[in-house]
């Protein structure tokens, strides 16, 4: 095991390129990464505005999304035509139409539309565009209404706006009430990018020496390849839990040590895919093509910006099987909850899936060599 590991040590010496992929461009993609979602928040969504009524309410309804951060109101234009080619062209993302005779609508309680329309093609925009515009509408339509009752019913403004709106409701955003997209994203992103560069690393690294074939200890080498990115992918988790924690300010409520403990699992688990592969594939572009296919999907198919519970049962049963599904939940939850909900199930699995990796691993190792060729038996 041991010569395995200063195998691995003397290529890390030698081998620049092995030090910039395990931990240099880990660490410099979290960098940009963390700098890309520094604001956290999308803003000034460009938006455009039909207003066929330009009466003093609907000239207050614009004033309310022109002091909203979240849209930056770049076009007063003249008909819904103008309107659709702005999104076509991708000018904006937004667009809002003001029925004519709109304000003596309301007055004549004849309930108006106001028809909004977003660009579809950018979800995460229309996502946050889409309920700004409604709390701001539902205000205007509230205060519509309570306007009406005091007027027509003589009512004082608090039982005006009780009779408008006769349930409350009220709203806690937990953990991340900035809803924040920094703190939701980076801490598996982050994960995410330092395995892939241990990973296609380690898949090259098991190799058939015919001449140590029988001195070799199988489980001590396999052990040592493991151990070795096992804790290279563990420095690079580490110092970009850091660069987070202190350098982009992510909240982290739960025991660093623990989050530590899980990262060091899920990258020890990927280590040893890796090597697993490596054992079974000689080809190293196949074994790299390989690896890439079962590791890059990860994101998606883990759950962590997509949930499994709307995936097709299929990629259900198969998000069991990644260990960046065991992980990535696990991590968000320790930075924005302070605990792991099934922290210790996932832990489990991550080991076991650890020891099953190991013995592919040998026994991929032993059928290369039974497969040796005949000119390695006539030595």
């Amino acid at each position: 095991m041991l010569e395995s590991i200063k195998e691995e040590i003397h290529k890390l010496k030698t081998d620049k390129l092995m030090l910039i992929v395990c931990l240099i461009i880990p660490i410099c993609v979290n960098l940009i990464i963390g700098l890309e979602l520094t604001k956290g928040v999308i803003d000034h969504v460009p938006m455009a505005i039909v207003d066929y009524d330009d009466s003093q309410l609907s000239r207050q309804i614009i004033r309310y999304f022109k002091e909203n951060e979240s849209f930056d109101v770049t076009y007063q234009i003249q008909d819904e035509a103008e309107l659709q080619k702005l999104l076509d062209e991708s000018k904006v993302r937004v667009g809002m139409v003001i029925p004519k005779n709109f304000s003596a609508d309301v007055t004549s309680l004849k309930s108006p539309t106001v028809l909004m329309m977003y660009d579809g093609s950018h979800m995460s925009m229309v996502s946050v565009a889409k309920a700004k515009a409604s709390e701001i509408l539902i205000s205007v339509r509230v205060g519509a209404a309570v306007t009406q009752i005091e007027n027509r019913l003589d009512k004082s403004y608090d039982e005006a706006f009780t009779m408008a709106m006769p349930i409350s409701f009220e709203t806690r955003m937990q953990y991340n009430p900035a809803k924040n997209f920094n703190y939701f994203m980076t801490p598996g992103y982050g994960t995410i990018i330092c395995q892939l560069g241990i990973a296609f690393m380690a898949v090259v690294s098991v190799t058939v020496n015919w001449d140590k074939e029988k001195k070799r200890n199988d489980l001590g080498y396999i052990l040592g390849k493991v151990i070795f990115y096992g804790i290279l992918g563990s420095l690079a988790i580490f110092i970009n839990l850091l660069v987070q924690i202190y350098m982009f300010k992510i909240p982290y409520r739960g025991s660093f040590m623990a989050g530590v403990a899980m990262s060091m699992l899920f990258i020890f688990a990927v280590a040893s895919l890796a090597v697993a592969v490596s054992a079974w594939l000689n080809n190293r572009v196949l074994a790299m093509a390989l690896l890439g296919l079962l590791l890059i999907p990860n994101s998606i198919m883990a759950g962590y910006t997509w949930p499994v519970i709307s995936m097709i049962p299929s990629y259900q049963w198969m998000s069991k099987f990644i260990p960046f599904t065991h992980y990535g939940d696990n991590i968000r939850d320790l930075f924005l909850k302070g605990k792991m909900v099934d922290g210790i199930s996932d832990a489990r699995f991550l080991i076991l899936y650890l020891i099953v990796m190991i013995l592919l691993a040998i026994v991929g190792v032993t059928l290369r060599k039974l497969g040796r060729p005949k000119e390695a038996d006539d030595r």
